[in-house]
């Protein structure tokens, strides 16, 4: 009998006779997981950073933007923006300050109609050295600024005296903003009313005279690419800027002449971004998102790199709604993330409800459920003394040591440590990849309905959502699962009538489910020689902690199950890990493994499988 073994931690065949498949190459599907380190895991969840945002209205507050400003004193300021307006982060209070518009910037605020108007933004002191950050959408009616007190009009000399405008007309907006070769570059900019879909506009040298404020001064100018394309994504790529058009890529590259500063070049491509905050800049490439795939380039050429999922773009991604795609990544986990809005999603669906994982260590795919609409990074943070640590609304596991689900070294949220953040459509800001609930929120009050009614701390449910409640006392028969049937932004209505429970009394928390789902290929490594498999039992390795785990067995590609197993680890073991066996005594042309676990707070971690198996009879074809 042979054994196969899925497993990151040998490669090849052993003198034991094991075979071993690296896990990136064994699993046709990863749901809300991640294969790290070549084990195979449910997510991490994601915490709340910092309060909500408050919009002047609740519609107003959907996340735009997340940036890192850096000022003079070389400290890190956390911003965040919505379709209204600019925040700052303040870390003392951990909650998000809503930055005054003032001179010609409109008190009500930005007016970002087009969800997919994301807002672009970089670092740009003044000529006196001060703090400034200078940010533009498509979507704004102007350019503006933030000097560390308010929002100003870049454009407008009132407010920005040493600006001077191009010579083609009024400088409106512009889709992409960055800081690059000691000059600050517009992409992509309206002029005179007219959008210059190929060019970048570039301001004169960074001086004292303030020519870095000016486009009509000697070394300012505009340059296109020549192509009719229109340009979508732009990242700094070392010494060059990558330009993303709908069909090809293009660099941006600096010369020595003062007066003609850059020069472009067209990259050897297959095909080009179409999502124009895609592209993600990490290990030496870009990667991005076009209609019929995914594109990397390192500036001499583009290539595909999704060849295990050549089909995702045009059978997964809504293409009516392509431009709502936003690129991030995570350092720490070696992923990169791309939120969208799934094809199969309502028609009424208007925002991002997925979120597309690529981790390129492991190179492996999944897909996440997540409703985030942009990611960014930051250092800052809230760090709590001792003294400070008390159960709260946002961490209610610290009050008692033995149920935290912290390990002491992360307790906090750690000041000076890299996050990854992402923002949402509600004006919520989270940290991503933290061993928490997705969304967990405490409950103040149930009513007695035909369908219960929670009030609860503002919260991110959505209907159809599946939650699970915990701790209610008084009403305790709407302890455990459930569903969303509606929700607003402080209360969630459930699928399930209350009218004859017992009167709601206090306490309770809800939290959402992350569902894990991993399955393994069509397996038969006798295929070739023209034999079924026999298959005698699988083994799994699983981590003691997070409780069970269930696998379903098919047969030949048949949607019906052949079987069904709960794998559930000793509880009395001390143990990290355990294996547990399936016995399965079955013969097949092939078998699918389906794995799957729903938990609110617990991470499932599979190290190994094996599968005990040897040659049956002759195929059917």
């Amino acid at each position: 009998m042979d054994i196969f073994e899925i497993s990151g931690f040998k490669s090849g065949i052993d003198d034991s006779g094991v075979n071993f498949l690296a896990p990136s190459d064994a699993f046709d599907v990863l749901r809300n997981g991640v294969i790290f380190r070549q084990e195979i895991k449910s997510r991490l969840g994601f915490s709340r950073f910092g309060s909500r945002l408050s919009g002047l209205k609740a519609d107003e507050t959907r996340v735009m933007g997340i940036f890192e400003n850096v000022v003079p004193d070389g400290e890190v300021e956390l911003l965040v923006c919505s379709r209204q307006f600019l925040y700052s982060y303040q870390s003392g209070s951990n909650t998000f300050l809503q930055i005054v518009n003032s001179g010609a910037a409109p008190v009500n605020g930005f007016n970002i109609g087009n969800n997919t108007d994301y807002v672009s933004g970089t670092t740009y002191l003044t000529k006196d050295g001060t703090q400034r950050f200078v940010f533009c959408s498509s979507g704004m009616s102007d350019i503006y600024f933030y000097d560390g007190t308010d929002v100003k009009s870049f454009t407008t000399v009132a407010d920005n005296a040493e600006y001077q405008a191009p010579a083609g007309g009024p400088l409106t907006r512009a889709k992409h903003v960055v800081y690059f070769g000691e000059r600050l570059n517009f992409f992509a900019p309206v002029i005179n009313t007219k959008t210059e879909h190929q060019s970048v506009l570039y301001s004169g040298i960074k001086n004292t005279d303030g020519d870095g404020d000016k486009f009509n001064t000697p070394g300012s100018g505009i340059l296109a690419a020549d192509t009719i394309e229109q340009l979508q994504g732009t990242l700094i790529f070392g010494d060059n800027i990558i330009m993303n058009f709908e069909r090809s890529s293009w660099v941006l590259e600096k010369t020595r002449d003062g007066f003609n500063p850059y020069f472009v070049r067209k990259i050897p491509s297959v095909l080009g971004t179409d999502a124009g905050f895609s592209p993600v800049n990490w290990n030496f490439e870009v990667k991005s998102v076009g209609r019929t795939g995914l594109i990397t380039t390192d500036g001499r050429q583009s290539l595909r790199f999704d060849d295990l999922i050549p089909h995702f773009t045009t059978d997964e991604l809504g293409q009516k709604d392509f431009d709502l795609i936003y690129g991030g990544f995570d350092r720490f986990q070696a992923q990169f993330f791309w939120s969208y809005l799934d094809n199969s999603s309502p028609d009424t669906a208007t925002t991002q409800d997925r979120v597309l994982v690529y981790n390129y260590e492991e190179k492996t795919w999944s897909i996440n459920d997540q409703r985030f609409s942009v990611f960014g990074q930051t250092e800052q943070g809230q760090n709590l003394a001792w003294q400070d640590i008390e159960a709260t609304a946002d961490h209610p596991s610290w009050a008692t040591w033995d149920t935290t689900e912290e390990v002491w070294r992360k307790v906090g949220i750690l000041d000076d440590t890299q996050k990854t953040l992402a923002g949402d459509d509600l004006g919520f800001v989270y940290n991503i990849n933290q061993d928490f609930d997705d969304y967990f929120e405490n409950i103040s009050a149930i009513t007695k309905a035909s369908s219960a009614v929670l009030t609860v701390d503002a919260s991110a449910f959505m209907a159809g959502d599946e939650v699970f409640i915990a701790d209610v006392e008084g009403m305790t028969e709407i302890n455990g699962k459930q569903v969303v049937r509606s929700a607003t932004i402080t209360t969630v209505t459930l699928n399930i009538d209350s009218t004859e429970f017992t009167a709601y009394t206090q306490g309770g928390t809800i939290s959402k489910f992350i569902d894990f789902r991993a399955k393994l290929i069509p397996f038969n490594p006798y295929r070739s020689e023209g034999r079924k498999c026999y298959i005698s039992h699988l083994e799994f390795l699983l981590n003691t902690q997070a409780g069970g785990l269930f696998v379903d067995i098919f047969m030949d590609g048949e949607s019906t199950l052949f079987k069904t197993v709960e794998l559930t680890p000793s509880t009395t073991t001390t143990k990290d890990r355990q294996w547990i066996t399936v016995v399965v005594n079955q013969e097949a042309e092939f078998l699918n493994f389906l794995l799957r676990r729903e938990s609110v707070s617990d991470q499932t971690v599979i190290s190994a499988i094996r599968i005990h198996m040897s040659k049956g009879g002759l195929t059917a074809g």
